[in-house]
């Protein structure tokens, strides 16, 4: 059987662990990489349920404001105030 791999979201999933946007050795992060090494037809009808309702509103958004959103969780909800310049 021949893997059809997009590599667009081959390189959006390796983005978005690289990111830390999705929990290390969670099932979401070993689903989306299996994804990224064998394609969506690799999945079983259990783990395509996961990606797609778990990883794809991931990806679906933009990282930049992923990776804000992160930050400030991180810093347990606190928002620096807008500088006025």
């Amino acid at each position: 059987m021949t893997k059809i791999v997009d590599p667009e979201l081959n390189a959006l999933i390796r983005e978005v662990i690289e990111a830390r946007l999705i929990k290390p050795g969670s099932p979401e992060h070993v689903v989306a990489m299996r994804v990224g090494s064998e394609g969506l037809g690799a999945l079983t009808q259990e783990e395509r349920d996961l990606f797609e309702t778990r990883v794809l509103p991931i990806l679906a958004k933009p990282i930049r404001e992923q990776l804000a959103i992160a930050s400030i969780v991180q810093r347990g909800g606190y928002v620096p105030r807008k500088i006025e310049f």
